[in-house]
């Protein structure tokens, strides 16, 4: 993991990933393109995990792949590391929801009933997590080795300006981000989710499995309850909502955050 050249793994992954999103962005202004080159739309998702592994493998093999990917079945923590890293996303997007709605004045709509919520969080977390691979990255590979170097409050504020970085196509769209929210929400919610998943990160020994999980729990319970403008008449005041939660959140971590010593890296 030492040896891998970080530059070049940001560069790679980022042209691997932003290529998925090009056959959508050209369909969206117009432009025809060949029913093959829109199959190109899985490297979103899978652009991490592709340059994951060939970084990986060019530095440490076969063996270094072993190494990083037994991380995602690193299960020990503390308890409350666990049930913070799977209920947050759930509890967090019920609560904006709900806040947001009442603070608009807004009814419930009547198409989010408890059922249809728990469905649907669950198959798009289900999705997502097969699908979704840029946790084994930010936070497995650029995270990890900033943490060696500079301790967990840089790492996190050098991490977020490239993970923002990477989504910046979603917003090229001639409506901006399909789900209906801007670059400030998208902001604050970077900021706050690199500062949430890198404590996680800390407090499971490093785990894979607990970044991975509690993203996607994100992803999928965030679609899941009435959040997104796009699925409630363009109201944003849920997801004010939730980015206020999540900025709070992260102070309280902040200011309770593991100490700025350097984490030795873990040998691949």
């Amino acid at each position: 993991m030492e040896s891998i050249n970080l530059k070049n793994l940001l560069i790679t992954v980022f042209i691997i990933s932003w290529l998925g999103v090009l056959p959508n962005l050209l369909i969206a202004y117009g432009v025809e393109i060949p029913d093959a080159f829109g199959n190109l739309e899985i490297l979103m998702t899978l652009g991490p995990i592709i340059g994951a592994i060939i970084f990986i493998y060019k530095a440490s093999g076969m063996k270094g792949l072993k190494a990083f990917f037994l991380r995602l079945f690193r299960f020990k923590a503390a308890l409350y590391v666990i049930l913070f890293a799977i209920l947050f996303p759930i509890l967090v997007s019920f609560l904006s929801s709900w806040i947001g709605l009442e603070i608009s004045d807004t009814k419930w709509p009547e198409a989010y009933t408890l059922s249809n919520i728990i469905s649907n969080g669950l198959i798009i977390f289900l999705m997502y997590l097969i699908i979704n691979t840029e946790e084994l990255v930010w936070r497995g590979i650029v995270f990890d080795k900033f943490l060696d170097k500079y301790g967990f409050l840089k790492s996190c504020l050098y991490l977020i300006p490239i993970w923002w970085l990477f989504h910046i196509p979603l917003f090229l769209f001639p409506d901006g981000h399909q789900a209906g929210y801007g670059l400030i929400e998208f902001t604050c919610i970077v900021i706050a989710q690199t500062f949430i998943l890198g404590w996680i990160y800390i407090k499971t020994n490093k785990s894979l499995f607990y970044v991975h999980v509690h993203h996607q729990l994100i992803n999928g319970f965030g679609q899941a309850f009435p959040i997104f403008p796009v699925f409630i008449m363009g109201n944003k005041y849920p997801i004010w909502v939730l980015c206020a939660l999540l900025l709070v959140v992260t102070g309280i971590l902040i200011l309770n955050r593991p100490k700025e010593n350097p984490v030795k890296p873990i040998s691949s």
